[in-house]
């Protein structure tokens, strides 16, 4: 019998490579793209610069189980791993392989995507996850395979994927892209990550099904009304970004990347951007409108300070009481935190503040400036949202600003009263610049409670004392709702034209660049979930 040749055993590979990479076959391919969806690989591929994807464990197989499913073929055991290059720097994947037993998860699957998760710590790496999975494969939950542990790849190795996000939390950014649904247990998963974008209409996830949830409450819904993207957008808080498409998701999370660093370690990248940073802009002038009661647009004040106008928001549908996203300031990745005059007055409440302090949070784990935009009467004056925890909230974002060492910059615009000031950081919190529009009321105090309780016996004892209450409102508003007596109270540290903001606030970053704050070492803290 002739020998083989090393040609003949490359071009043997080739072939098997090509099978393996077909996933669930061309009969599955053309089911996932009739349902308006790209496959796995078509994915990876679209996702990376061009030529840079390699797949590693390809050749993976599932456990064998005892059921009839052994028999079927199941390449890469219905996940792509791998690494890639975006915006020519590398990046870790998995994505499902929805065309492989519907991209469910078993313990070789659980193993390969911990194995992402783990590498990209090592290696300084950031890592993508794209979900497309109808949750655990019960077979492999309960088969032969599992029960043997093999290789440390049992039924108690399942929570392997939700072991590793923790600790890699802080680590390297992990950002989760929801093409698909994500079901039951597994559904902690995605929700463990920096970020999640879920795609309207293909992508939900819920703990509980529809069926069980109609057997124990009598209630009928469907997976969309209970778990859908616009669900998680725009309710739950859960999910970051919702997008149309496969396309857009993962154009979303390389726009992420775009302003994050590669692990904790290092600063995010600075892009030339061309956007003079000694710009002034006419217009800010008149944006704001000194009437307390009349909101305006937040986000053209962004756009107008911020290179080329660029601002992607954060959690747009969520919390719009709040405004949080990226820009950049002379080519620096910045966190913007803003107050929206357009809602509620900019009233930070219940759901605000988680969303502002997580921000915050993650802004401060990798080395990212945190910019304060305040404007805002305060906290919500609300009986239910005392009852639901208002101050514990609150005080996360007080935590989430007091425990950052980042850079930080507060511009008071026009109005923070109702100790709002302390949600959009202070000198004494640790801020490190303050900075005011001469408009701008700090600390302010309500007028007329205050003239009720300090000349209550002087109004009382007056033969006009409707006369005397307002005379001595307008008195004390004049006195101490003015930017001066902020001054002169060291609540900021220059008032500013607002021209200048844009001028101000990169001369401020480039001052800070090499800020070092140590705090002494520690775990962790207990931040009041």
């Amino acid at each position: 019998m002739e020998k083989e040749s090393m040609t003949e055993k490359i071009g043997e590979l080739a072939k098997e490579r090509e099978r393996y990479r077909l996933g669930g076959g061309l009969a599955s391919i053309e089911k996932q793209h009739k349902s308006g969806k790209l496959t796995a690989r078509e994915r990876v591929e679209r996702f990376f610069d061009p030529g840079t994807f390699h797949e590693l464990e390809l050749w993976a197989q599932p456990i064998k189980t005892g059921y009839e499913m052994d028999e079927r073929f199941a390449p890469a055991d219905a996940v792509v791993i791998g690494y890639g290059e975006v915006d020519g720097r590398t990046v870790m994947v998995y994505a499902h392989d929805y065309t492989v037993h519907a991209g469910t998860q078993s313990a070789v699957q659980h193993a390969k995507v911990t194995k992402v998760m783990d590498t990209a710590a090592k290696m300084g790496v950031p890592y993508v996850g794209i979900v497309d999975c109808a949750g655990i494969r019960l077979q492999d939950s309960v088969g032969i395979g599992p029960k043997a542990a093999i290789d440390g790849m049992g039924t108690q190795g399942t929570g392997s994927f939700m072991y590793s996000p923790s600790w890699v939390s802080g680590v390297v950014p992990q950002i989760a892209v929801m093409l698909g649904p994500q079901f039951a247990g597994s559904s902690y998963s995605p929700i463990l990550k920096d970020f999640l974008i879920m795609r309207r209409g293909p992508a939900f996830m819920a703990l509980i099904s529809p069926t069980v949830i109609k057997e124990v409450t009598g209630a009928e819904v469907t997976y969309e009304e209970i778990g859908g993207a616009t669900v998680h957008g725009e309710i739950s808080g859960t999910c970051d970004l919702i997008v149309d498409s496969d396309e857009e998701g993962l154009e979303k999370a390389k726009k992420i990347l775009s302003f994050l660093p590669s692990n904790w370690r290092e600063k995010p990248p600075v892009i030339v951007t061309g956007d003079d940073p000694n710009r002034r802009d006419e217009e800010l002038l008149n944006l704001i409108p000194f009437d307390l009661s009349q909101g305006y647009d937040m986000y053209q004040l962004i756009s107008r300070i911020v290179d080329d106008g660029d601002f992607f928001e954060i959690k747009p549908l969520y919390a719009k009481n709040a405004i949080i996203g990226f820009a950049r300031l002379g080519g620096q990745s910045v966190g913007i935190v803003a107050n929206n005059p357009m809602v509620m007055g900019g009233a930070i409440d219940i759901n605000s503040s988680d969303k502002m302090a997580r921000f915050i949070r993650f802004c401060d784990s990798f080395n990212i400036p945190v910019i304060f935009l305040a404007d805002t009467v305060g906290y919500l004056p609300s009986v239910d949202q005392e009852r639901a925890g208002l101050e514990r909230h609150a005080a996360k974002v007080l935590y989430a600003i007091c425990e950052a060492t980042v850079p930080k910059i507060t511009v008071y615009l026009r109005n923070c009263s109702g100790w709002g000031e302390l949600a959009m950081g202070t000198g004494q919190m640790g801020v490190d610049l303050v900075l005011a529009w001469p408009n701008a009321q700090v600390g302010r105090m309500d007028p007329e409670a205050a003239v009720n309780v300090i000349y209550a016996k002087e109004i009382a004892a007056a033969t006009n004392p409707e006369e005397v209450r307002q005379r001595r409102i307008e008195e004390f508003g004049a006195k101490y709702n003015n930017i001066y007596y902020a001054g002169a109270r060291t609540l900021i540290q220059d008032i500013i034209d607002p021209r200048d903001t844009r001028p101000r606030l990169i001369e401020a970053l480039d001052w800070f660049a090499n800020k070092k704050e140590d705090r002494p070492w520690r775990k962790h803290g207990n931040i009041p979930l």
